[in-house]
């Protein structure tokens, strides 16, 4: 999350935290959610504006004043959750992989196979993305590959695709589906890989549908592991 500069002063949490002005955990979790709503609102007016006026020159074309305005805060509120307006294209991408992980885990609490799972995962993430314009996506990417790697981030605020992946491959190794003998780390990597590449064939309208090219690397991937496992 980017920080206020010194100028900039934090938000002030609501006076009235609860009955009796009570404090500690209750007034943080009151002050923490307000910050995710604000937050939230910054995200859905820059999005709704820049969907207004096209993702090709609508990011460059639209100014954080218009994006808070729109959101009803104050530009120091912008600042304190956003360095860069830029920063909102990954908040949008890492929404998406949040969701995609508690897909994952609810799927493999039912105790459904790895196959099961990854098909149900992307037919979920082809729904999301196919309903984005192309030119969002293609943007909400470049934007990704110009920060650092986030799927190592050692606080857990934020990471890709590939954690979803590795949660799914490590379950299948132990319930004996898959091979151990490939770290579940890498195998989520590849397929994280696979993943982005069928995205871009989407983008550039070479794969028409993105959900059953999804599945088709995840199955050859999956087909992969076996056949090197059988031939010893």
């Amino acid at each position: 999350m980017a920080r206020a500069s010194a100028s900039e002063s934090r938000p002030e949490p609501d006076a009235t935290d609860g009955v009796g002005g009570s404090s500690g955990p209750r007034r943080s979790g009151l002050v923490q959610e307000r910050s995710r709503r604000t937050r939230q609102h910054l995200v859905s007016a820059a999005v709704a504006l820049w969907t207004e006026r096209g993702f090709e020159h609508g990011i460059e074309d639209t100014t954080v004043e218009e994006i808070v305005r729109a959101a009803g805060v104050t530009k120091g509120t912008f600042y304190f959750h956003f360095a860069h307006k830029e920063d909102i294209l990954l908040e949008v991408g890492w929404g998406t992989s949040e969701a995609m992980f508690k897909e994952t885990t609810r799927a493999l609490a039912s105790d459904r196979s790895v196959d099961d799972v990854l098909e149900e995962l992307f037919d979920s993430l082809a729904r999301r993305i196919s309903n984005t314009p192309r030119a969002a996506v293609s943007r909400t990417l470049a934007e990704f590959y110009r920060r650092p790697i986030r799927d190592d981030d050692p606080h857990g605020e934020h990471f890709g695709f590939q954690r979803s992946f590795v949660t799914a491959f490590a379950h299948a190794q132990e319930r004996g589906e898959i091979p151990g003998a490939t770290d579940a780390h890498s195998l989520g990597e590849m397929l994280s890989s696979l993943a982005v590449g069928a995205i871009h064939a989407w983008i550039r309208n070479s794969e028409a549908d993105l959900g059953a090219a999804l599945r088709l690397r995840a199955e050859l991937l999956l087909a992969g592991i076996r056949a090197i496992d059988a031939a010893g």
